[in-house]
């Protein structure tokens, strides 16, 4: 990001949220805190990272987050209605005691797998599959269960 562009995120970001001096002085200018947060949302950086970066303590780092991510998301706007999505699909498995479902896994622990599907550009959850038992392929999982439940539901497609 240049500095041009850096200046088009913080005018219009001050002008939605502004300064107003009631409350906690923030130990940060508000320039910095909009680096600090743009960093958090660009890199991979920790908060306890970006804390000793901005010499700040790691709960100083939380507010600046959870004060100005809200804001900077307002500025982006609706997202755009693309019916080509991307989609994250993972498998999660869950250890239990309910051998009703669960099937011997490689550690001797009984556990489920439950598939769950992402839309990538705002990270909501979509679909949930049922618990399936640990000896499934996720191939077979997400072909029988949650490929289905995408094509049929009418709000994301």
């Amino acid at each position: 990001m240049t500095g041009a562009q850096f200046g088009e995120v913080v005018s219009p970001l001050w002008a939605l949220r502004p300064d107003t001096g009631r409350g906690h002085p923030w130990h940060l200018s508000f320039v910095d805190r909009v680096l600090a947060t743009t960093l958090y949302l660009r890199t991979n950086l920790t908060e306890r990272q970006l804390a000793v970066l901005f010499n700040i303590s790691q709960k100083q780092v939380d507010r600046v987050l959870n004060d100005l991510v809200p804001s900077l998301g307002e500025l982006l706007g609706p997202a755009r209605r693309d019916h080509r999505e991307l989609w994250i699909v993972d498998g999660t498995l869950i250890p239990t005691r309910d051998h009703t479902k669960t099937a011997m896994c490689k550690n001797y622990r009984r556990s489920v797998i439950v598939q769950v599907v992402v839309r990538r550009r705002d990270r909501r959850v979509a679909a949930m599959c049922d618990a399936w038992p640990l000896n499934r392929n996720d191939s077979v999982i997400y072909r029988t269960t949650v490929a289905l439940e995408v094509a049929q539901h009418p709000r994301l497609i």
